[in-house]
């Protein structure tokens, strides 16, 4: 299961809550909330499981580093909270900070994060090599830096887009009309 919506579906606080953050972070709709929240519940049993287990354990050492090692490389702990007790405090604010519509308006790529969404659905953007077009993508840190317009986009240096070339093309017209005179 990808997403589990909300057990009360009318209830007041939630609604406000989810819309707040649905437009902060411009999501298309609630479910991209409840996958997250999903995440993150998966992410704090999964903690919570391994801190009742003894700090001997060989299944706690082995999971909870690999646990805390995946989050530092999504960039959701610092290195200075590498502790199973961080991963209990984590929100989905958190998560929704490292996705890529937001890294890309936070980098100044972007008008606002809006219109970062549909840089990212067009494919204007990139992530090292690689061309991303989903908005949830979440960046790990060492791609962070890399976050660019593509080679072949009009922000990139490729040729101009449609409406670019159609001025171009009537400048040119209304300057041969004016040499002919």
């Amino acid at each position: 299961k990808v997403a589990a919506p909300p057990r009360r579906p009318f209830e007041k606080e939630r609604l406000d809550r989810e819309l707040k953050v649905a437009g902060e972070f411009g999501l298309r709709c609630k479910r991209e909330i409840w996958r997250v929240q999903l995440v993150l519940t998966k992410v704090r049993n999964a903690a919570r499981n391994l801190l009742t287990l003894d700090e001997k354990d060989p299944k706690r050492i082995l999971e909870g580093s690999a646990l805390l090692r995946r989050l530092t490389r999504l960039g959701l702990l610092d290195e200075s909270k590498l502790r199973l007790d961080y991963c209990l405090s984590l929100t989905v604010e958190d998560f929704l900070q490292r996705r890529l519509q937001t890294l890309v308006f936070k980098r100044g790529l972007a008008k606002s994060i809006h219109h970062a969404r549909v840089l990212i659905r067009q494919g204007h953007i990139r992530v090292g090599k690689q061309i991303v077009d989903v908005p949830s993508f979440l960046v790990r840190v060492e791609s962070e830096k890399h976050i660019d317009f593509a080679p072949n986009s009009p922000f990139g240096g490729g040729k101009p887009g449609r409406v670019a070339r159609r001025k171009a093309k009537s400048g040119s017209k209304a300057t041969a009309g004016e040499d002919e005179e």
